[in-house]
């Protein structure tokens, strides 16, 4: 058995860790980590980890993009670590893709069985504008999706 887990280090991101953790030890599974870096725009882009950029108010620079890997591969292999100390299999995939289509890919590429992914009940706005990672991935995942309701719903 083989489970994409996708993370994107929110607070939320702990409980879909956790639910993972369970299925995994229960099911004798492999699991693969996912972290998807979207594309980023300059203009409208507010980047969430703010050790990687200079200073507040200057603008982001595609020279962050190196830093901001860096930082999300070490925190999979953090994750990825603790996983394994509790003997579970675990692999580690960092992507710069659209979060749907990186899910929806290396759950193919991978023969995935089983996505784990959150839902952050963002609001009716912003999933009007944004639209939904958890609903994108339900209409075009070819296997079983898990979503974890974060903790605020």
């Amino acid at each position: 058995m083989k489970l994409l887990v996708a993370i994107d280090f929110s607070e939320s991101a702990q409980s879909v860790i956790a639910e993972a953790e369970k299925l995994a030890k229960t099911l004798s599974a492999k699991v693969f980590l996912l972290h998807a870096m979207p594309p980023l725009s300059p203009i409208i882009d507010n980047v969430d980890d703010a050790a990687t950029l200079p200073q507040p108010g200057i603008p982001f620079q595609m020279e962050s993009l190196p830093r901001l890997s860096a930082s999300a591969k070490e925190k999979l292999l953090e994750i990825s670590g603790r996983m394994q100390a509790e003997g579970i299999e675990c692999a580690i995939i960092l992507t710069h893709n659209n979060e749907v289509e990186a899910i929806i890919e290396e759950s193919k590429k991978n023969r995935i069985d089983m996505i784990l992914l959150g839902s952050h009940g963002h609001g009716a706005l912003y999933h009007l504008l944004i639209g939904s990672v958890s609903e994108g991935v339900i209409r075009k995942a070819s296997c079983p999706v898990i979503i974890i309701p974060s903790k605020k719903q």
